[in-house]
């Protein structure tokens, strides 16, 4: 009996050991394997440093955050709209008619720029360099350009050639040579582009890394930024085959946004047939250096070719074909993380996606300054199904297949890192990782609360959505957000009723 006893035992251990592990893989599933860093996690924050041994704290700015300083020189930054420039700009617009260049005529200048890093310590803007070089600066955006507290892109150089890419790890991240300052100027939780990129690492095989830090322009402090990776290739961004350049086949990437922002544009199907409405592709990769006239003709009728095929009659009658030139899991993760933040520009604008010559087509996501009614223009209710209505998912959600695999994949992220409990965790450890810097940031740009200078420029419209402190806003953001969940728990079946046959019947005849 007791030999019996035993083997039940260790059979029941071993099931139970195999449950765990099925588990824990079928999570993995769904995501990376790789843990995303999170600074709020990773780094300490004031109270668990000790007191600054350098100025006691009382230096003009003692911040536990990274600190990135750059001198300009005096130069002009350019990127600024002129004060004719209207935001409604639309097809082939004239860059240097509306937006301000260098004395020189420059779209970008070259500026002087360093990190300071110390970890675990304080920071000062005279502490030793962590990082330290030459770069490329200029106002980066769309609406974002009009904002007091501007963003900025960042192309590190080197020997004071625009030609000479230099590739630094900044604030620890994966070295890369095109970064994004991102200055949360109309969220003024300074927190959804952090939040919604933390959840994205999770979930995603790529999301582009980020750091907190605090910026100085020739002696001027800043206040809070987001130094972000941009979309590029490279080893721990988007890594991409090689093409033979003596082929025009070609590893891509594409970026689809304002008709007027595309630099290499694509006449592609989705342009032509005004699919993207006023939004073009425009070719990111491969860049000036490796393209030619013949990869730009291949990678538009790469990119036509899918396009044609979603939009195709075909495609409602055999809308299973779709897996055969695009990452599934990767798009449905892409819509369920879009949707469930609100990121209503998804699909339109600030959309990026990849393709390596072996393999398929994959979204990329990206800003999400707009997201959680946070759109300067226009309320969004934290009901109702926003991206569904975005290309490609205005195609994709007639497949029975992708919906089964969206309503599939967001079941199970909501028990993890989209769960209502590990959202407010970051939300709150974000905010007070960054403690005393929000007041410094707020001290800053202590326009942006006061109603009396309310303006169009900075400020949600209607003036009513506007809240006039920091715990306010943050808590708006946390209102909306498990609102949002809540909803889309209840609803997310009804997504079904997009892929119904009778739906396209009229569309199937004949």
């Amino acid at each position: 009996m007791t030999a019996m006893r035993r083997s039940i035992f260790i059979m029941a251990g071993m099931t139970a050991c195999v449950l765990l592990l099925s588990v824990f893989f079928q999570d993995l599933g769904d995501r990376t394997g790789v843990l995303r860093y999170q600074q709020h996690r990773e780094q300490p924050s004031e109270d668990e440093l000790e007191p600054c041994a350098v100025c006691g704290g009382a230096g003009e700015l003692c911040t536990h955050l990274p600190i990135i300083r750059i001198e300009t020189g005096g130069q002009t930054i350019p990127g600024r709209p002129i004060p004719k420039t209207s935001k409604d700009l639309a097809g082939s617009v004239a860059y240097d008619e509306w937006f301000q260049l260098g004395e020189h005529g420059e779209r970008e200048v070259i500026v002087q720029f360093s990190t300071k890093d110390q970890k675990p310590a304080w920071n000062h803007t005279d502490s030793p360099s962590a990082n330290a070089g030459e770069a490329l600066l200029r106002f980066r955006g769309n609406s974002s350009r009009w904002f007091l507290k501007g963003s900025y892109s960042l192309k590190l150089i080197e020997n004071g050639s625009p030609e000479q890419r230099q590739r630094q790890a900044l604030l620890g991240m994966t070295p890369g040579s095109e970064w994004i300052l991102h200055g949360p100027c109309l969220d003024r939780t300074l927190l959804r582009n952090y939040l919604c990129y933390t959840v994205a690492g999770q979930v995603m095989g790529y999301a582009p890394n980020c750091r907190f830090c605090e910026l100085v322009i020739d002696g001027e402090y800043q206040g809070i930024y987001l130094l972000v990776e941009a979309v590029a290739k490279g080893d721990g961004r988007i890594v991409l085959t090689e093409p033979d350049g003596n082929t025009p086949v070609t590893s891509w990437i594409v970026r689809i946004d304002r008709d007027y922002k595309a630099n290499v544009p694509l006449n592609s199907f989705g342009y032509y047939t005004f699919r993207l409405d006023n939004a073009q592709a425009s070719l990111l990769y491969p860049g000036k250096n490796t393209v030619t006239p013949e990869k730009i003709k291949y990678v538009a009728a790469d990119f036509s070719s899918i396009e044609r095929q979603l939009y195709s009659a075909e495609f409602l009658q055999n809308s299973d074909q779709y897996a055969q030139f695009l990452d599934t899991r990767a798009f449905a993760q892409y819509y369920i993380l879009n949707e469930f933040f609100g990121n209503v520009d998804a699909g339109r604008y600030s959309t990026y996606y990849y393709k390596d010559l072996r393999g398929k087509m994959t979204p990329v996501v990206w800003d999400f300054n707009n997201a959680c009614d946070n759109y300067i223009s226009y309320a969004y209710a934290d009901d109702g199904f926003f991206v569904i209505r975005m290309s490609p998912f205005d195609r994709l959600m007639c497949s029975a297949d992708f919906t089964e695999e969206v309503i599939r994949q967001y079941r199970a992220l909501r028990k993890g890192c989209l769960s209502d409990a590990s959202i407010i965790e970051i939300i709150d450890g974000a905010r007070d990782y960054l403690g005393g810097a929000i007041d410094r940031n707020n001290a800053r740009w202590s326009s942006l609360y006061d109603m009396t200078q309310y303006n169009t420029d900075n400020f949600l419209y209607p003036a009513s959505r506007n809240y006039q402190n920091y715990e306010e806003s943050v808590e708006q953001l946390k209102t909306w957000l498990l609102e949002r969940g809540q909803w889309m728990d209840e609803h997310i079946e009804s997504l079904r009723q997009y892929c119904h046959p009778s739906r396209f019947a009229n569309q199937m005849l004949g």
